[in-house]
């Protein structure tokens, strides 16, 4: 579980470093506002904070902590429109 978790820490880092490089270097459309680049960058944090919730719940249940992960995964891939949801992914 700590190497799968390492991996989303991974990505989303070298994700977090792709947006931070085109935001500073002008590589992003001109219709996106200064809102939209934060939300981004909120996104991203929140789901690492969201994996490693995840990631830590193995050391109550591994199974518990897969299922953690699944629907953190799938609340993001979904996108829902839900109030609640929406503040807790950004």
């Amino acid at each position: 579980m700590l190497v799968y978790w390492l991996n989303l820490l991974m990505l989303g880092a070298s994700l977090f470093a792709s947006w931070w490089y085109a935001d500073r270097n002008g590589m992003i459309a001109e219709d996106v506002d200064a809102q939209t680049r934060h939300t981004v960058y909120r996104r991203i944090a929140r789901a690492q904070i969201l994996w490693a919730i995840g990631a830590a719940l193995c050391l109550v249940a591994p199974l518990l902590s897969i299922g953690f992960i699944l629907v953190a995964q799938l609340v993001y891939a979904a996108a829902p429109r839900s109030s609640l949801l929406r503040n807790v992914i950004g």
